[in-house]
């Protein structure tokens, strides 16, 4: 081998092409994960607007706030580590099986982000259909007034 020839622009080129080749596949899940935390954002401010129009202004802090903004990006950025992850577990270690563990991963992230909006939709509200997914999922209504839901659960 030649090191005399060596061109680092080169070098860069095939590592960001490889890396480009690993990422690329991912896309269209990290695409999807970040419209599913935009609308979960979304519905924690209707449901913010919800709860100061039913109890009041002085009545809750409002759990919706800038701060929690580090640790969304934070989740957003394990989970896109984690599809990528996934993608070359699936290509590099298994490549003779098609488990598609990157859909799979992106899958259970839109799923939990899909009963939180359901979530925040279905607190504070008279709905029936809310009347209905109460009986399944957590009230958020508790949350943004500082109830301990478990000391209450208990009563």
């Amino acid at each position: 081998m030649n090191f005399h020839n060596f061109n680092f622009g080169h070098f860069l080129c095939v590592i960001g092409g490889a890396l480009w080749g690993w990422i690329e596949p991912t896309l269209p899940f990290a695409l999807l994960c970040i419209f599913a935390v935009l609308l979960d954002c979304l519905s924690a401010w209707r449901l913010n607007r919800r709860v100061r129009q039913t109890y009041g202004k002085e009545a809750c802090d409002g759990k919706l706030k800038s701060v929690h903004m580090k640790k969304m990006i934070g989740d957003l950025f394990m989970v896109f580590g984690c599809i990528l992850i996934a993608q070359g577990v699936d290509q590099i270690c298994l490549p003779g099986i098609q488990l598609y563990l990157g859909n799979m991963v992106a899958a259970i992230f839109l799923l939990t982000e899909l009963v939180s909006i359901l979530e925040n939709e279905s607190s504070c509200s008279d709905a029936k259909w809310a009347y209905v997914v109460q009986k399944v999922v957590a009230d958020k209504t508790k949350r943004h007034l500082n109830i301990d839901i478990i000391k209450e659960d208990k009563k």
